[in-house]
């Protein structure tokens, strides 16, 4: 007869209290030493938060200590009596004993960042705890396992990155996290807070770059440059020596093998024709460059590829968690990734699926996400003068422009109107959609013969 397990999801969280990872000692250390150094508060709420502290009054003491930092008052015992009054925390005078005893048992410390350290390790195993709570509870609820795998990833991922998952924030402590993000902000010179430039020029002057957490559609018809440009803006941000510590990119390619899409790097980088490159006929002088560009430039380029066909987006999720100093990712394309499922009703639920995923992992991971996509044949059936595309054009569109913050649509003149030679190095890149801003058209320069785009002078872009 199987087993029966005598215990539920919940029950699995209740342990006994000596068993619950805590150390009262450090948690009145830290409080003490503050008491008697109110300058040490600076290094723990660095480093802390009230859910570090196990022991309840433990918690209301620091939230109190918090706040009169906040307002700039002296932390001393009588007004951290008044303030644990002021916020019904105060149970009397065992409290203004307790409070006397914590300085008192504090006065041998010399340093508060070792108590601190431990604070924070406690309370990260009690988060763990609770993490693998939540899995044991979907596990028994019979979950699909790519489900339960993907919540157990993240919520350990957010451990690992100090992230406190499923709490609720007031609006005041969100105000003062915004606020002290904007001061940092207002003094960085390492461009962590920038936006992430495709070093495009005429490119980055209208959209401003790319913020963490977007989610950008970029759309063509097949032949257009998708890639090409994907693969432009891509190893122009890897490259970039504006950000401290550089930027890592990650390329998924679903349709190209990594060596093709090395070879359009190298065609782009070092202006070597791509026919050439395909059949290895350099000369001397392009060995040469292809040897300092491998030898001297690519090892400061952090740009990883994954061109695994049919790959998940759990997967996609599961590697992105191993970068570090991630940067920008790269999808090519929607279409052909894999739902790992097989239980929807069509394909445009399976894409709207998959592209709310991705938009959650860019908010999870903090990073902006390219996602290459299809546009229907539609618009090659419209007249000339209506061929720019539409919203309406994305393939299996379903909630595709919901999802997504900025889309941006490739345009190439010479592919519909092939006498006009003028035009045959035009490509329009059409922003359609923007919720950071402004939307429009910018004209790029179309080296097809590198893959490689750029800004184009205004003085000599043809009337269209």
């Amino acid at each position: 007869m199987a087993r029966k397990n005598n215990f539920s999801a919940e029950e699995a969280l209740l342990f006994d209290q000596k068993k619950i990872p805590y150390s009262q000692e450090s948690e009145q250390a830290v409080l003490g030493t503050i008491l008697i150094d109110p300058e040490s508060i600076s290094y723990a709420l660095s480093n802390l938060d009230e859910e570090c502290f196990y022991i309840e009054k433990h918690r209301q003491i620091y939230e109190c200590m918090t706040d009169m930092y906040n307002l700039s008052q002296p932390i001393e015992g009588l007004l951290l009596l008044e303030r644990m009054k002021e916020k019904a925390y105060y149970a009397g005078d065992e409290d203004k004993t307790y409070i006397l005893s914590l300085a008192e048992a504090a006065s041998g410390i010399g340093n508060i960042r070792y108590y601190v350290d431990i604070l924070k390790e406690k309370a990260m195993l009690r988060r763990v705890i609770t993490a693998c709570g939540k899995v044991m509870g979907l596990s028994y609820e019979n979950n699909e396992i790519t489900n339960v795998l993907d919540i157990a990833e993240r919520e350990i991922y957010a451990i690992k990155n100090g992230k406190n998952t499923g709490s609720l924030h007031t609006l005041r402590d969100v105000v003062k996290e915004t606020m002290e993000v904007m001061d940092e902000m207002s003094k960085d010179e390492t461009g962590k807070y920038q936006p992430v430039k495709a070093n495009i020029s005429a490119f980055d002057n209208f959209l401003g770059g790319f913020n963490n957490s977007d989610l950008v559609i970029l759309a063509a018809r097949p032949g257009v440059g998708k890639t090409a440009f994907a693969l432009n803006v891509a190893y122009n941000i890897a490259e970039s020596e504006n950000y401290s510590p550089k930027k890592t990119v990650v390329f998924f390619s679903l349709e190209m093998a990594n060596a093709q899409l090395a070879k359009r790097i190298i065609s782009s980088q070092l202006h070597i024709d791509n026919a050439k490159l395909r059949l290895g006929d350099l000369d001397d002088g392009e060995w040469k460059d292809l040897y300092e560009f491998w030898h001297d430039t690519l090892p400061h380029v952090s740009f990883l590829m994954d061109d695994t066909p049919n790959i998940t987006v759990m997967e996609i999720k599961s590697n992105l968690r191993k970068v570090k100093n991630l940067g920008l990712v790269v999808i090519d394309y929607l279409q052909l990734i894999d739902s790992g499922k097989k239980n929807y009703e069509g394909r445009v639920q399976e894409v709207s699926e998959m592209t709310r995923s991705l938009k959650i992992m860019a908010k999870e991971l903090n990073v902006p996400v390219i996602l290459l996509s299809q546009l229907n044949r539609g618009v090659e059936q419209r007249k000339k003068e209506e061929k720019v595309p539409r919203l309406s054009d994305l393939r299996d569109a379903g909630s595709i422009e919901q999802d997504a913050d900025i889309v941006i649509f490739l345009s190439r003149p010479d592919l519909s109107d092939g006498e006009d030679a003028a035009q045959s190095n035009i490509c329009d890149v059409y922003i359609a959609k923007n919720r950071h801003g402004q939307t429009g058209t910018v004209r790029l320069h179309w080296d097809g013969a590198h893959t490689n785009f750029s800004t184009m002078s205004y003085e000599n872009v043809p009337e269209s």
